[in-house]
């Protein structure tokens, strides 16, 4: 660990050994303690996979780290997420507090997700036999670093919550606090807020080269890269039309692999039956997205891995993010800057292949992208990945970062933290601890965090108040309208809007699909921020256009602020039971009255953002966010969100 930093930003590219150069310290000495928090499963069991030995195809063994420094990975190193806990608990009887309990106390290593590190730091796990704070302050106390990866990926929300985690972590313990972030393009914004809060921060850059030479070791192969832009059709579409040049490409290499990565989960699995139904026993077409669960992602591993055909593997984000495929074809949707570099890094990773290709597909609405990047990039010239950078920051918009979130909301949730620090029966053994969180947060959220937060909250009604609440515990929030899917063997949670103009489905009560969910294996815990439970009948061709309404008039609807948005219906369904799915629900919402898409263009919001098209019974439109997406906008309430609300407010009669 360098100086004394408390906070280290390992920012070397794709390839370098950020990995192993965050566990150097924990193989070379078996006492020092790990935390390793991954945004996604499969980098948890991408990481896994590095500590253990491997058979490779041909018999030999492929020894893991663990085993290059004499020590054993079973013993060792526990992976802990969602669904593991909840298989834990069903199969031991027991808690998640005492499963968590367990591993923190017992394994050295523990590979787990920022979901749970969050939660624990928040207190949301319980155990009636022991104080409220005894697993934070175990967590706390547990290892020598935490090693945060791909953290770039994450917005404000989870910014602010890691704040405040990580200040609690410091100033409950009496030794220095080492916290590691391995990205190599994090937020300049995020690591002004950590200064602010008093963390010493140190980035350490890679040293690179874009030819071979002493005392260098080739980690990227050269990428013959094309930017296409869609012109009246989808990333479907295109696919289809130029299926013959991909089969060329996978079946031109020994062994052909190539990866798709696409940004809707049902956009995925159409292009898995159409590429099927196109290839044949040609190429073998596989999927890695949200809705495979675990056994199925590990035989497409295996096929990439083994097979003697060419296999293409169609993902989403599920991929997009540090795991390390053996491809030479990449073909992904572009949405902004990030997506686009992030992508990009999961091609050339391995030698062996004759040739490197990436297909980068520009939407459709925003033909100005192309452009911008020829006035750049001329055609058919080498660009180190440097340049290519700069030049993918200038063209493509850049994410909005809704600056002004920590203070909106931040604040709220920091509140909530020493709350629980400061309840009866421990309040006067944590005040010191609270005393000294607090002076570390009043430079990011002013002198009274307590005041300013119910300041904050002053304005909304009680159950308002208590959504806002309950979305900010939540570390990655809910997706805008949440559903529990059951999709042949299949059970899994989507977003219901980007599900349902791609379905036919059944709608079931819950009892009944929890039960057939239990019945193949799965948590009920996995589906508990579910709004409806859904059977998937079959998937469409042509895409269905349903339309967001409510039965409330604009004279119920307060336009600009944090609601509580109740029935909704989703029009221009086929299925009369889907359309009134969600009747009976409210909804924790953000509208901006107005044209949907002018409301999105003055936004700069990114096609993932959840921002809907909503129709009230009066027929007056809105753009429309929900649960995280919709505080988000509330921390957007200056510059363009007041002059759009100024112009569309309803006139006022006294």
């Amino acid at each position: 660990m360098k100086g004394d930093a408390d906070i280290i930003f390992n920012t070397a590219t794709t390839g370098d050994g950020k990995s192993l150069a965050a566990y150097l310290a924990g193989l070379l000495d078996k006492n020092f303690r790990i935390m390793g928090l991954y945004p996604t499963i499969e980098l948890v069991d991408d990481q896994d996979r590095s500590h253990r030995d491997r058979k490779n195809s041909d018999g030999s063994i492929e020894k893991g780290w663990h085993s290059l420094f004499g020590l054993n990975a079973d013993k060792r190193i526990d992976r802990l997420y969602g669904e593991e806990l909840s298989r834990r608990v069903s199969d031991g009887e027991s808690n998640r507090f005492q499963e968590l309990r367990k591993a923190i106390e017992n394994k050295p290593l523990i590979l787990t997700n920022p979901d749970i590190f969050h939660l624990i730091t928040h207190f949301q796990y319980r155990n009636p036999a022991y104080g409220e704070t005894e697993l934070p302050l175990l967590m706390a106390e547990f290892p020598d670093v935490w090693v945060f990866d791909e953290f770039h990926i994450f917005g404000p929300h989870q910014e602010a919550a890691v704040i405040n985690s990580l200040s609690f972590i410091r100033r409950s313990q009496q030794r220095k606090r080492r916290f590691l972030f391995t990205s190599a393009t994090p937020k300049d914004s995020f690591i002004k807020q950590l200064k602010a809060a008093g963390f010493e921060t140190e980035k350490i850059p890679g040293n690179y080269s874009d030819h071979a030479q002493p005392g260098y070791r080739k980690i990227l192969e050269a990428v013959d890269l094309e930017f296409v832009q869609l012109k009246k059709q989808d990333a479907m579409g295109w696919l289809a039309e130029h299926h013959d040049d991909i089969e060329a490409a996978l079946t031109a290499e020994d062994r052909g692999r190539g990866l798709i990565i696409l940004n809707s989960v049902a956009q995925a699995g159409r292009v898995v039956e159409l590429l099927k139904g196109l290839f044949q026993d040609s190429v073998e077409v596989e999927e890695i997205s949200g809705r495979m669960d675990r056994a199925s992602r590990q035989q497409t591993q295996n096929k990439l891995k083994n097979s003697a055909k060419p296999v293409l593997v169609v993902g989403t984000s599920a991929v997009d993010v540090g795991v390390d495929f053996k491809i030479h074809l990449l073909i992904f949707e572009s949405s902004d800057s990030a997506t686009v570099i992030q992508r990009l890094g999961r091609l050339g990773r391995h030698q062996g292949f004759k040739q490197y290709r990436a297909i980068a597909l520009l939407p459709e609405h925003a033909p100005w992208i192309l452009s911008r990047l020829q006035k750049q990039l001329s055609e058919e010239v080498s660009i180190d990945r440097e340049a290519l950078k700069d030049a993918v920051l200038k063209a493509f918009d850049a994410p909005k970062e809704f600056q002004e979130y920590h203070r909106e909301w931040g604040v709220v949730q920091a509140h909530g933290m020493l709350s629980k620090l400061q309840e009866k029966g421990y309040a006067k053994v944590m005040q010191p601890v609270c005393d000294r969180i607090t002076q570390d947060l009043q430079p990011l959220y002013g002198n009274s965090i307590a005041g300013t937060a119910k300041w904050k909250l002053r304005d909304f009604d009680q159950p308002v108040a208590d959504a806002i609440q309950s979305e900010l515990i939540r570390f990655r929030g809910g997706t805008s309208l949440q559903a529990a899917v059951w999709d042949d063997k299949r059970f899994y949670t989507y977003d219901l809007l980007r599900l349902l103009p791609y379905t036919q489905v059944e709608v079931l009560e819950e009892s009944d699909f929890l039960d057939a969910a239990l019945s193949q294996g799965y948590q009920s815990y996995t589906f508990q921020y579910a709004q409806v439970f859904l059977k998937v009948q079959r998937w469409v061709d042509e895409r269905i256009d349903i339309q967001l309404r409510t039965g409330r008039d604009s004279s119920e609807l307060q336009g600009c602020t944090l609601i509580l948005l109740g029935k909704l219906c989703l029009t221009h369904h086929p299925q009369s039971d889907v359309i009134n799915c969600l009747t009976r629900k409210s909804f924790l919402s953000f509208l901006v009255p107005g044209d949907y898409w002018k409301v999105r263009d003055a936004f700069r919001v990114g096609p993932l953002f959840g921002l809907h098209s909503l129709t009230d019974s009066s027929e007056k439109t809105y753009a429309c966010a929900f649960g995280q997406d919709a505080l988000l906008l509330k921390a957007l309430k200056n510059g363009r969100l007041t002059k759009l609300c100024r112009q569309n407010s309803a006139p006022t009669i006294f």
